[in-house]
């Protein structure tokens, strides 16, 4: 969010939203867009040199998909799928940026697609695996949680199991001794009506 405010308000500052501009900019698209889908082929291409038949087998972590089959397959396999998708959405998104630019004249969402996919494919697992080497252990680890775009509006991540089971612990155990704090005034009460009992007779 901050590197889209931040890029906003500079295209603002420059005035480089004027149509004077429209070329230069068409043409930085261009090049980060083609910069961006050569590096998915290049990863493509890496993990088919690999071939790591490594066997894979998991619950898909997609929301909304619980109680679906367990899937099985390889770590190659598996990449080659993440691939995929991220050309399939590349390639959604040039549309759209195209039918906006062309049809409407808006010059931002040209300036901010220019920078926003080559960070985002920059802090990809692929390319943090396949390009720069990394492990593929912790936050790398397959498979991959698919990122919810409005965590940080809506206060974050969701919260963690460990954290939910302790807090109905709590809970629960507040109600209990709320039961057993409130449990000794009923023999209290009881006690009290003998003893008025006793002095009415």
């Amino acid at each position: 969010m901050a590197v889209i405010f931040g890029t906003m308000h500079i295209v603002k500052r420059a005035g480089l939203e004027d149509p004077e501009y429209a070329m230069l900019i068409r043409s930085a698209y261009a090049v980060a867009t083609a910069l961006m889908i050569a590096f998915t082929f290049y990863m493509k291409s890496l993990i088919q040199k690999k071939n790591d038949t490594t066997a894979l087998e998991y619950d898909d972590p997609a929301p909304g998909n619980q109680g679906a089959p367990r899937i099985e397959t390889t770590i190659c396999r598996y990449d080659l799928a993440e691939i995929a998708k991220l050309q399939k959405s590349s390639l959604f998104t040039i549309g759209i940026v195209a039918f906006m630019h062309f049809k409407f004249g808006y010059i931002q969402p040209l300036i901010l697609q220019t920078l926003l996919p080559m960070l985002n494919l920059y802090k990809s697992q692929l390319f943090q695996i396949h390009i720069l080497g990394k492990p593929a252990t912790d936050s790398l680890k397959r498979p991959w949680i698919p990122e919810n775009p409005f965590a940080a509006l809506t206060g974050g991540a969701a919260a963690n199991p460990s954290e939910v089971a302790a807090i109905e612990n709590d809970s629960d155990g507040a109600a209990a001794s709320s039961s057993a704090a409130s449990s000794p005034g009923a023999p209290a009460a009881k006690s009290k009506s003998k003893k008025e009992s006793r002095k009415d007779k």
